[in-house]
């Protein structure tokens, strides 16, 4: 009898601490989120990017070759428009 009291109030207090670290971490990423947010509006540019350049230049390559110029959204060897090799 004494020992399902005592399982019950372990399963109690296990569940309370895990009721509490999930309201911290919770609120920990709230927080972080709207940190996050304040500095990058005092920084003046979100992702520390280029304002002239697109946000996908950033992340692949450009086309050497002079007409095409098509701007890579994911890291590629080869041009999808022309097939021009591309240089990292």
């Amino acid at each position: 009898m004494q020992a399902d009291f005592l399982l019950v109030l372990v399963l109690m207090v296990v569940g309370c601490a895990a009721f509490v670290f999930g309201i911290l971490y919770l609120l920990c990423r709230v927080l972080g989120a709207a940190g996050r947010g304040m500095f990058s509006v005092f920084r003046g540019r979100a992702g520390g990017r280029r304002p002239d350049l697109p946000a996908c230049e950033s992340k692949g390559a450009v086309c050497p070759r002079g007409q095409c110029r098509h701007v890579e959204a994911r890291p590629a060897r080869f041009c999808s428009q022309c097939g021009e090799r591309l240089s990292h």
